[in-house]
């Protein structure tokens, strides 16, 4: 795992947990994780329906290593009110607002989920490339719409005439969607017709 994920856990304490990254190899989110030691176990967790996905890109990089795994399922897909409490607390979720084509960067996950002095990792080139002397056009932001209207995923962005993001959840007069970088926390926007505050994910 401390080859592969973008966290630092070899020095994980027992009980301790943190929050990690898959990337692909070319630096893009797979998934999103949490690690956590249990005596001489990781144990790992990931939104609902996708712990099959992280063990499969596991296995595919266990070589010439010794080690047991196995998928456990625990809770279900969230309701409709669990979901809409994750958006408007500005919390992403896997196959909505994050997948193979996000930066970490552009979703804040390099915050709490990379480590940048721990040494390799699987996708470390891109992110460590953009942290040292680069930035990304887009970052995943919450959007608050005052009526309580809750615009479809898809939906296109607008400030003034000029379309700058896409809707990714939304719910109750939440959303979260990818803005450009010109369109900062504070600006007022347009979806379907509807005005929206944009402000920071978390």
């Amino acid at each position: 795992l401390q080859s592969l994920l973008s966290q630092d856990v070899a020095d994980l304490a027992e009980g301790e947990r943190r929050a990690a990254l898959m990337l692909t190899p070319q630096g893009k989110v797979e998934v999103l994780l949490g690690v956590t030691r249990v005596g001489d176990d990781a144990v790992l967790d990931t939104d609902a329906g996708w712990g099959e996905h992280l063990l499969g890109l596991l296995q595919r990089y266990c070589i010439r290593t010794k080690v047991e795994t196995a998928v456990e399922a625990h809770g279900a897909e969230p309701d409709a009110d669990e979901d809409a409490a994750r958006i408007a607390a500005g919390v992403p979720r896997l196959g909505l607002d994050l997948d193979d084509s996000v930066i970490p960067q552009e979703a804040d996950l390099d915050v709490d989920a990379v480590s940048f002095t721990k040494g390799c990792f699987v996708g470390q080139e891109l992110v460590c490339r953009i942290d040292s002397r680069g930035h990304v056009n887009r970052f995943l932001r919450r959007l608050e719409f005052a009526g309580g209207e809750a615009p479809s995923p898809g939906a296109v962005i607008l400030a003034g005439d000029r379309e700058v993001g896409t809707i990714t959840s939304a719910a109750a007069g939440h959303a979260l969607g990818f803005v450009r970088r010109e369109v900062e926390p504070g600006a007022e926007v347009t979806v379907l017709g509807l005005p929206a505050t944009v402000h920071h994910r978390r």
